[in-house]
């Protein structure tokens, strides 16, 4: 075989791996590229329960489920996280922290949250959610402005379902425990 032959084989040799490193590469780099510009929590396993502790059966979990009631009386699902463009565990952080009532535990509580203490008396006294009418409401008008004011898609009431996960067993995970609801 002459030098030239060898030199075009080893030269069609180098690029048939060029060529399959190249769609290797992309197969790769192309779905995580995609998963970190269009989504949030899919692709391997959301960003931030990466570094969260492994499930305790023994501990019963508390979760909630936000939903509207449009205009043309269809119940529909509202993922928080589409609202508010935060963290999906951020949004639910808020959530347990306002059916908590922790905004009326700190040291210098807001003046409107220091006025209804005074006025039920005690932080004991305080219905679990006290502040929350206002997050729903919030999220309500952030919800409509984005459909126009004719649509039939548009919220008339949205509604915060908290469900409770005994724990113990991976079942019986959808026990309703109680349902606030607001009229926008």
């Amino acid at each position: 075989m002459s030098d030239s032959a060898r030199l075009q084989s080893a030269e069609r040799f180098e690029r048939h791996y060029r060529v399959r490193y190249l769609l290797l590469t992309l197969g790769i780099f192309l779905p995580l590229l995609w998963a970190f510009v269009g989504l949030r929590n899919v692709y391997p396993i959301a960003s931030w329960t990466v570094m969260m502790a492994g499930g305790n059966l023994q501990r019963a979990r508390q979760y909630f489920l936000l939903r509207g009631e449009t205009v043309s009386g269809e119940i529909v699902d509202i993922p928080a996280i589409e609202l508010t463009d935060a963290l999906s565990s951020r949004n639910w952080g808020l959530v347990n922290a306002t059916v908590a009532n922790n905004s009326f535990q700190l040291r210098s509580p807001h003046p409107d949250n220091a006025v209804l203490l005074g006025v039920v008396g005690s932080f004991e006294k305080l219905a679990p959610g006290a502040r929350l009418p206002e997050l729903l409401q919030a999220w309500g008008r952030i919800y409509n402005s984005r459909l126009p004011a004719s649509s039939p898609h548009r919220l008339k009431a949205i509604r915060l379902d908290a469900y409770e996960w005994p724990g113990q067993q991976y079942s019986n995970y959808d026990q309703f425990i109680q349902s606030w609801r607001e009229q926008l």
